[in-house]
């Protein structure tokens, strides 16, 4: 847990006290984890900051999944290319467990004011267009399931104020038929997103253009939509080229 929340906030680190209450550890017992964690090069700290921050060792254990590498050397101009032509940010993210990660972004100069995800946030699937996307092509009891999960851990962390907003956004993505926000988290801004999927069939994935209320509206939406489907296309070709076909858990026995 204190490595995904360090990996969450890489940019602008935790403090000991925010952290341990976000993993739900007393301090003593996160301060010394983390000291464990400096140690060995997974946390680091820097001169006259409080904060903590992820270490160089991640990105070391990362070069040992070079299939990613290789992949990501695929699907970057690809987000280049439809950021480009829709003037929006593109980022793809992964699923992760019942969490969406932003892995690959190309801004391609677009700058909007108040958008948060960069290359290693960690969202909720509920809480971003591209979890969204992924949650639409999920058996309707796993995604309830998951939904259920997330709405828990945003009252925990967030309280309910966050709650009618996100089932907003929920509600309009599923009228549209894939992950959609007008302004429903952030004023002005707007987003889209579809699922990829794996050889298996299963949504792995997902691709997001963000941008604003002027850039993204009824008037280029089922353009930009059709622009998206085949982009997710070529990604989830590019993935089969990459990744072994992926193994699936049997489904646990009724009994």
């Amino acid at each position: 847990m204190l490595l995904k929340e360090l990996s969450n906030r890489g940019e602008f680190g935790w403090r000991l006290s925010d952290l341990a209450e976000q993993v739900g550890l007393d301090r003593g017992t996160c301060h010394r984890m983390l000291a464990c964690l400096v140690r060995q090069g997974f946390a680091q700290r820097h001169a006259h900051d409080v904060k903590y921050y992820p270490g160089q060792m991640l990105f070391e254990m990362g070069l040992a999944l070079p299939t990613y590498s290789m992949f990501r050397e695929l699907v970057e101009p690809r987000l280049e290319r439809i950021g480009k032509t829709t003037h929006c940010i593109a980022s793809f993210s992964l699923r992760s467990g019942h969490d969406v990660v932003c892995v690959f972004q190309k801004r391609c100069g677009v700058e909007i004011a108040g958008m948060m995800i960069r290359v290693g946030t960690r969202r909720p699937l509920f809480s971003a267009v591209g979890g969204l996307a992924i949650l639409q092509q999920l058996p309707p009891a796993e995604a309830a399931r998951i939904v259920e999960d997330n709405t828990q851990h945003e009252i925990q962390r967030r309280g309910p104020r966050r709650l009618q907003d996100l089932e907003r956004m929920r509600k309009r993505s599923e009228k549209a038929g894939f992950g959609f926000t007008v302004g429903d988290l952030a004023p002005g801004i707007a987003a889209m997103a579809v699922a990829v999927h794996d050889s298996a069939g299963q949504p792995f994935a997902a691709l997001t253009l963000t941008g604003t209320d002027t850039t993204i509206t009824e008037a280029t939406l089922a353009g930009t939509h059709a622009l998206l489907v085949s982009v997710t296309d070529e990604i989830a070709v590019d993935a089969a080229r990459c990744f072994h076909k992926p193994v699936r858990e049997p489904a646990a026995s009724a009994a």
